[in-house]
């Protein structure tokens, strides 16, 4: 299930962030279908929100369903190789910001949807297309579950 975290001490740039329960991608244990989702929705808002001929355009093109697919696992790789880490095809849950000297591929991935869509953030259920599912899930991290 998607969950908000906030790391001690604080980045200025990102506060808090969207974080997944369990981990997506290669080798992974993809059992989590709003993890899926979050993960897909945000390479595909991503690569949707990029300048023509970027190399993240292709991005845009990772069905959102929920189910891992060979298309996501391909565009996570796309994604680490062009913020210079190593291409593993997997999104591990963060703990805080970094794993070592690098950010955790779920931070890179947030640091992108939040540069794009400022005033927005962190309500991500507004932006385009989002998936009811996750809409929902979005919504219980912010604000939990009220009767």
């Amino acid at each position: 299930m998607v969950h908000i975290l906030a790391p001690k001490p604080a980045e200025s740039s990102l506060p808090i962030f969207y974080n997944i329960d369990v981990a997506v991608g290669r080798g992974a244990p993809n059992s989590s279908h709003s993890d899926i989702l979050l993960v897909q929705y945000f390479l595909s808002l991503i690569g949707k929100n990029v300048a023509p001929n970027s190399k993240l355009s292709s991005l845009a093109k990772v069905p959102v369903t929920g189910s891992i697919n060979s298309e996501t696992i391909s565009a996570i790789e796309v994604l680490q190789v062009a913020d210079g880490a190593a291409p593993d095809g997997h999104v591990s849950v963060a703990s805080g910001y970094r794993f070592g000297g690098s950010y955790y591929t779920i931070m890179i991935m947030n640091f992108n949807i939040k540069s794009k869509f400022f005033k927005q953030w962190p309500n991500i259920e507004e932006l385009p297309e989002c998936p009811g599912l996750l809409n929902m899930a979005c919504r219980r991290a912010l604000v939990g579950d009220r009767p």
